[in-house]
């Protein structure tokens, strides 16, 4: 975008727009950040506003310092004054002057993660709250959520969770940060609110400090920071807000789009401007973009206008199942690397972080470089950790590591010194932790040992049935010890996400096993898989020429040669939580999508599957509500969706999609059926055994 020297005909008429409320809809890639910077430059130039009497407002560092930089450019002079920020620092900032009105001192610091946390447990340890009743990240995710919606623990609804008042919780957590002289992240902003609410003088003051505000990212605000520039502009009302209601994509982090189509509404007399001129993605990838966005209702009518020409048409791939689907992707990186796209040029984009296994597997046995950004390698995660070293102990090739991981999880009642004692006891009886644990059930246990007595027996007791089970053990063990339970305390959404991954563990040791692997063998493999994300920041930095692998919510404002969207498929794209939601759940989704495949400049890759494996069980998804009915001048296809699990073939009584049994290949579902009479064939997806294409009338096929 830098290599446009002048602005756009839209460009320019919103960066010399006159004084009152400005709405500038700046699709994606329209070049938003540069019309603001020139908005800014002609409120000087043209319109004689001192530098210090404007507030830019952006919502990460990032994109401030972005902001200050391109300032910089056009107006020289580090950005000649005018004050720009995040809403947090600018919020700081103004608390370093008046916090003294709300019971703080002026030099009360900001608390950190860490230290949030280890308050958190604090006041939960002292009202005797185990932290399997309620975990402390699930307390902070909630009190954070009220103060996103604006309201301290007086405004706040009663609401318990497990019978635990969590109001009276968010209340002592407040009074600890008073009495600590500390605020936290969400307070810099709830307590700017509270200032301009309930302060008159300061709201006098810090409401004639500027004659112009503009934000950037309009459609990500919540209702904390919309109700901060309502009070800070209703004054001289001179508010620019920039964004895009097409991409707003944080409705579960708080943030309400009914800001950005409500604001010519709320702002009387404010002037609209469509950025729609698309600088990034070649005409055939926004004619994509273009259809499926138009479907959602309730949103400001533009269309993205291509400044480049033709493309490639983006390409939908049909695939078997999750690995087939990590093996096509991976043929056509192959394909786009040959073709002169560097790796780090190509990102592959997931709704759901368990989507992540497969891909890194294959990348890893064909030695692909790939990185994990934003988020952790599936091995890596703590979940995945604890079920696996629960696992390795029943299938006796765990280590004391291992059993130092989980003594404690759930609750044992082991503390740091009993850890220790533990610790101590199993190196000097010189067994390996599998072997001290059986050693345990011979009722040889000592002082902290003793704790472990139950588990020990547990194991002993499963390990029989563990060994003719598909997973060997690991669900039942999980479930026994309590560990399943021990993860809901962490609020629904958090543990479900989170028994997700624990599901996609138990189907690749399945699926791992039955193709003969060892429980030895597997743990190698694990640790191979988690040994490609061990790399210092500073390597991840050096690696550029590596795939980029994140969620999509990752990628906004980010922008690839070649882009993959795999899964995209009902219950993954839209997620199975958003149809529960309805409506609007499903219109946040289609915004993901349109999001996702904005990121491309040059190839943009979809792909679904027919079998997919989550939740322990065998699902036969649909192709996505967002793609399937796209005609093949805008979305080429390379297979024919199969055809609805209802529609059976006549002639055989056997229906695409559906679940058959066979003597010797186990459970499959039905891919393609082809020929008729005697010389019909079927092809079938075989849980284990892969895929088959036999003659119909041999294969002594039962239906499931």
């Amino acid at each position: 975008m830098g290599s446009h020297v002048g602005l756009n005909t839209a460009q320019l008429r919103a960066a010399h727009a006159g004084d009152g409320p400005q709405l500038i809809l700046a699709g994606a890639g329209s070049g938003k950040t540069r019309t603001i910077v020139h908005r800014i430059g002609h409120l000087i130039a043209g319109a004689g506003i001192a530098p210090h009497r404007i507030l830019a407002v952006t919502f990460t560092n990032k994109a401030a310092s972005e902001l200050k930089s391109r300032l910089s450019d056009l107006i020289g002079d580090g950005g000649g004054g005018v004050v720009s920020g995040t809403f947090h620092a600018i919020s700081l900032r103004f608390l370093r002057r008046y916090a003294d009105a709300l019971g703080f001192p002026r030099s009360f610091q900001v608390i950190d993660a860490d230290d949030q946390k280890a308050l958190v447990k604090r006041i939960l340890k002292a009202r005797n709250i185990p932290s399997d009743r309620l975990h402390p990240s699930y307390l902070l995710n909630w009190i954070e959520h009220c103060k996103h919606a604006g309201l301290r623990p007086q405004d706040t609804d009663d609401y318990a969770w497990n019978a635990i008042n969590m109001v009276d919780l968010y209340a002592a957590y407040q009074q600890e940060l008073k009495q600590h002289e500390r605020m936290d992240f969400s307070d810099l902003i709830l307590n700017v609110v509270i200032l301009l609410r309930e302060h008159a003088d300061i709201a006098v003051a810090l409401k004639s400090r500027f004659d112009h505000v503009l934000v950037d990212e309009y459609q990500d605000t919540n209702p904390a920071q919309h109700e901060w520039l309502l009070h800070l502009c209703c004054e001289h009302k001179n508010l620019t807000v920039v964004g895009d209601d097409d991409q707003s994509i944080y409705g579960w982090r708080g943030a309400d789009v009914s800001h950005i189509l409500d604001f010519e509404r709320i702002w009387k007399g404010a002037t609209l401007h469509r950025l729609q001129q698309n600088y990034r993605s070649t005409a055939s990838i926004l004619a994509l973009a273009n259809t499926v966005i138009r479907e959602n209702e309730g949103r400001h009518e533009k269309i993205l206008e291509a400044t480049i020409a033709g493309g490639d048409l983006p390409r939908w791939l049909v695939c078997n199942d999750e690995y087939d689907e990590a093996r096509q992707i991976l043929r056509h990186v192959d394909h786009w690397r040959a073709n002169g796209h560097a790796s780090g040029e190509i990102a592959v984009l997931y709704r759901s972080n368990r989507q992540s296994l497969p891909l890194e597997q294959v990348f890893r046995e064909s030695n692909i470089p790939y990185r994990i950004i934003g988020g952790v390698g599936f091995f890596e995660r703590m979940e995945i950790k604890d079920a696996l070293a629960y696992w390795a102990l029943l299938n006796r090739c765990g280590d004391s590591l291992h059993l130092m991981r989980i003594c404690n999880k759930p609750k044992r009642g082991l503390g740091a010194k009993g850890q220790e004692q533990l610790a101590a006891h199993l190196a000097a009886s010189g067994l390996r932790a599998y072997e001290w644990l059986d050693m345990l059930v011979t009722g040889q246990a000592e002082g902290a040992a003793r704790k472990l007595e139950p588990l020990a027996l547990l194991m002993a007791a499963l390990r029989d049935d563990a060994a003719k089970s598909d997973d060997q053990g690991l669900m039942q063990l999980l479930e026994r010890t309590g560990y399943l339970d021990s993860l809901k305390a962490m609020g629904e959404i958090e543990a479900a996400s989170r028994l997700d991954n624990i599901r996609t563990l138990q189907d690749y040791i399945e699926i791992s096993l039955a193709q003969g692997l060892t429980p030895v063998e597997f743990m190698d493999r694990a640790a191979l898989l988690q040994s490609s994300e061990e790399m210092s920041a500073g390597d991840r930095e050096q690696q550029d020429d590596a795939i980029s692998m994140m969620s999509l919510h990752r990628a906004k404002g980010l922008e690839f040669d070649c882009v993959v969207l795999p899964g995209v498929e009902e219950g993954l794209l839209p997620h199975q939580r958003s149809l529960d939601e309805g409506e609007a759940g499903i219109a946040e989704e289609r915004r993901l999508l349109y999001v996702g495949i904005t990121r491309a400049r040059k190839h943009v890759l979809l792909t679904s599957a027919r079998l997919r494996r989550f939740y322990g069980e065998t699902h036969y998804p649909q192709p996505s509500r967002f793609i399937k009915n796209l005609s093949s001048d805008i979305l080429h296809q390379d297979h024919k969706p199969p055809m609805s699990a209802h529609a059976p073939d006549t002639q055989t009584g056997v229906n695409i999609g559906a679940n058959v049994m066979h003597p010797s290949f186990g459970e499959g579902v039905v891919l393609a059926l082809e020929g008729a009479g005697d010389a019909a064939r079927i092809t079938v997806q075989f849980r284990r055994a892969g895929t088959k294409r036999l003659m119909l009338k041999y294969a002594a096929l039962q239906l499931v």
